[in-house]
This record gives C-alpha cells, sequence and structure tokens, in this order.
C-alpha cells in the first residue's frame, strides 16, 4: 500500500514534500508510483514528471473502497500518496468520510504527517498529539515531518519533544527554503512543463530528500507496507472500437488519468490534438472529448485557429457526440470575455457567453442525477465529479434551443445550479465527471457514439 504524505492543513508542504520523496527514491533507482488524494489535476501532473510514471487520483467520495483499492494494486515498484487539505478534511465538517485520513484506513496504510514548524518547541508535540489521538485513524501516523524548520538544533528539539511525549518519530526536517519554488496561479499550481518543471528542478527535489529526510527510513518503511509490488507489466489489449479525439495542450489538460483507462479498456482509440496549434481535428475520429484547463490564456491562439474552429463546427453540425468539461464548455461557447474585457470568439457551438471572474465562482464535489439519456448514460443514473472554476456562461439570445440534463446536488445533498447543457449531438457542463463512480460509463459512451455514427 502507498505511504500516505499527510498535513495538517492546505499549505503545509504536501507536494513539495511528496515531489522530493519520488524524486529521491527515483534518484537511488527505485520504481515510484504517484497518487493524489481529491479531486486534483495540477498537482498529479507535477507527480508524474518528478516519478515518470502515470499519476492517478484516488477519491472515496467520488468512486467506491473497491475502485480505489484497484487502481493501487494496478502499480509497479513502491507508491507515495499526496494526501488532500488537511489530514482529517472532508466533504463533511462532522465526519472525517472521504478525507486523507479515511483514504489511508480503506488502504491501511502508513502516514507521514507534515506540519509547520516554525518558532515551536514542545508544542510541536502538543499539535501533533492531536492529529494522533483525534480519531483511530490516527494511529496510522507513523512518522513526523517539520516544514520551515530552523535549523539542526531546532530539528533536535523538536525531535526529543515527540519522543518525549511518545508519539511518531521526527524523520524529517525541511527548513524555508529548502525546495525550488513553483509557480501558481487561481487553480493552484501553474500546469508544469519542461521549463517549469526541468530536470535540473526535479534533481534539486531530489538533493533536498537526500539532505533533510531519512530517505533509508522512508525505503524501510515502504519495504514493509508493500515490498516492491511487481504490479500490472501493460494493459491488456482491446481491440479497438471508437477513436476518440482529446483536445490535449497548453490550453487543455484537465484529464483524469483513469477516465482515460477505462475508455481505452472499453476499446477507445485516445487520439490527442491540439486546439491551439492543430489546424484540423484528427482525421477519422467519430467523438470530441474537451477536458478542462486554462482556455482563458490561449484566448486570443485559440480563437485565432479559425480553421480549427471551422472543423470542430463542421464536426458537431455532422451530428456526432462531443463532450467538454469546464474549460472545454468555455470554447464551445459563442465567445470568451476575459478580465480586460476583451471579448474573443470561440467555436460557437453553444449560444452562451463565458465570462472570467476576478474571484472564484464555484469549487465542490457534485453529484449529477442524468435526466434524459446522453453520452454519459441513461436517464435515471448518477454520476460524481467537482467543480472548480473562475468563469460564468450567460445566454446571448432569446431562443432556448438547449437543455439541461442534469440535476446537481452538491456532497451535502444540497442543490447547485450547474448546467448539464445538451443541444444536438453536445453535451457540455462545468462538472468534471470522474467515471471511476461508474466504470460502465466507459462501455456506454462506446455505444453511444458507434450508434451516432
Amino acid at each position: 500500500m502507498p505511504l500516505v504524505i499527510g498535513g495538517v492543513a492546505s499549505g503545509s508542504g504536501k507536494t513539495s514534500i511528496s515531489l522530493a520523496i519520488a524524486a529521491g527514491l527515483r534518484k537511488k533507482g527505485c520504481e515510484i508510483s504517484c497518487f493524489k488524494a481529491g479531486p486534483d489535476y495540477l498537482d498529479p501532473m507535477y507527480l508524474e514528471l518528478a516519478s515518470g510514471r502515470p499519476c492517478y487520483n484516488l477519491d472515496p467520495w467520488m468512486s467506491s473502497p473497491e475502485h480505489v483499492l484497484d487502481l493501487v494494486s494496478r502499480t509497479r515498484g513502491y507508491s507515495l500518496l499526496e494526501g488532500v487539505m488537511g489530514f482529517y478534511d472532508g466533504p463533511d465538517v462532522s465526519s472525517s468520510q472521504g478525507s486523507t485520513a479515511y483514504l489511508a484506513s480503506i488502504l491501511e496504510s502508513p502516514v507521514f504527517l507534515t506540519a509547520g514548524s516554525k518558532a515551536m518547541a514542545r508544542s510541536f508535540a502538543a499539535l501533533v498529539q492531536g492529529f494522533v489521538d483525534f480519531e483511530g485513524y490516527g494511529q496510522n501516523i507513523k512518522g513526523i515531518i517539520a516544514n520551515g524548520c530552523g535549523s539542526t538544533r531546532h530539528s533536535d528539539i523538536l525531535s526529543k519533544a515527540l519522543e518525549s511525549a511518545r508519539l511518531p518519530p521526527l524523520v524529517g526536517a525541511f527548513p524555508q527554503g529548502a525546495f525550488p519554488e513553483l509557480s501558481s496561479r487561481h487553480l493552484g499550481l501553474k500546469v508544469p512543463d519542461q521549463s517549469i518543471l526541468s530536470s535540473k528542478t526535479i534533481e534539486s527535489f531530489a538533493e533536498a530528500a537526500e539532505k533533510y529526510l531519512d530517505l533509508e527510513q522512508v525505503l524501510g518503511i515502504l519495504q514493509k507496507s508493500q515490498p516492491n509490488n511487481p504490479g500490472q507489466t501493460e494493459k491488456s489489449r482491446v481491440d479497438t472500437k471508437v477513436k476518440i479525439g482529446v483536445a490535449r495542450d497548453r490550453a487543455f489538460n484537465f484529464y483524469y488519468q483513469a477516465n482515460l483507462d477505462i475508455l481505452e479498456g472499453c476499446g477507445c482509440e485516445i487520439i490527442p490534438f491540439s486546439p491551439v496549434k492543430d489546424k484540423k481535428i484528427p482525421q477519422g475520429v467519430q467523438m470530441l472529448y474537451f477536458g478542462g484547463g486554462y482556455p482563458e490564456l490561449y484566448a486570443y491562439e485559440l480563437s485565432q485557429n479559425r480553421s480549427m474552429l471551422r472543423d470542430i463546427s463542421d464536426f458537431i453540425t455532422s451530428r456526432k457526440p462531443v463532450y467538454a468539461e469546464c474549460g472545454g464548455l468555455v470554447y464551445l461557447c459563442r465567445d470568451l470575455k476575459i478580465l480586460n474585457g476583451q471579448v474573443f470568439s470561440m467555436v460557437g457551438a453553444l449560444p452562451f457567453r463565458s465570462t472570467m471572474l476576478a474571484r472564484r465562482k464555484s469549487l465542490g464535489y457534485a453529484q449529477l442525477n442524468l435526466m434524459q439519456d446522453c453520452v454519459l448514460g441513461k436517464s435515471g443514473e448518477y454520476l460524481r465529479g467537482h467543480e472548480f472554476h473562475y468563469s460564468e456562461i450567460s445566454p446571448m439570445n432569446e431562443t432556448c434551443d438547449w437543455q439541461s440534463v442534469y440535476q446537481v446536488k452538491d456532497a451535502r445533498g444540497n442543490p447547485r445550479e450547474t448546467l448539464g447543457i445538451m443541444k444536438g449531438s453536445v453535451l457540455a457542463s462545468y462538472v468534471h465527471v470522474y467515471f471511476g463512480h461508474r466504470p460502465e460509463t466507459g462501455q456506454w459512451l462506446v455505444d453511444w457514439v458507434l450508434n451516432s455514427n
């Protein structure tokens, strides 16, 4: 089972420490597979670059415990899981269900808890004891990592404080500035590429792990919890039934790896293309899939790629299926208004204007009930996912030639106003759907596409 990196709160250093461990173990010649708790797209991209292997999300609210365990069982070598928010934080403040603590219990995984330690001595032990004793899940905490440690002497003080209170040992102490700084924007970290997370930067993370963390102790815990699991070395081959064009470039890059795996396992050939750079969609595709991302940052390039806009419009006119989430929804609208007031023409498949906002519009889990048969399932079924966006859409004419086929609620069952817009062969919404909640979604989608072509 994975070694879990939990934190006392968001911003406690989980991502940097996870990157350091992954890079450090990889440098030692270990094969490491990474996971990210919760509905996150950006951190998995970083972990994938650091480990050299695909990173999967593990979310016990968006999927079943069986699905979570299945994903972990497929990994090769050692595995590492970066937690989400604070250790006990989940969809409901009255319960730890859905939290990193809950996920670690499902996996029966050891946990390293990371906490800020600036200007603390024995109080650091009091903080840790609160997490260890708060609920039974705390018994999975096997080691403590201090972030923002002042010096070697400070590290010794923290270690003795934990030891005197009979708490899990200090396994690492990172001073301020130990890690390379990672750029961020409103949805979190910036989308990584070789300029942001270069091989040199990854090497710096590895060096931080070597200097400030007991990597041999990390390896010892990994060997006890997962004796170098051989996993599944390759995916089983499935005959291609459907070709799907998936928008993947600087503007569109928010996809759950499990979603793509499920589609491939049902006979879909995933063909990536770039709405920013390519002139046409891939030849022979039978469906288009637009994930989320940052289309607002490339609004000019997207609007100027008129041959691509025309080709997508022609594809939609031919009534072939198109599915879009969040940034993909924005791209399919009539136009996009960015923060400085400029307006850029988009595909125009949906009669809406998308407007970027200075403040976050929506954040949270979403359960959607399908009110009509569509590419994701039949009427009456439900799926789970999440929303996170800084834009809103508004109709641009009085004619309602579209319908909403979603009824959406949050994790507590409260209604949300989120639309599931269906117009002709297009389905689009702000909800990022996780297919792992209903893996049969993949087969339904394949059948839908085949019946549409």
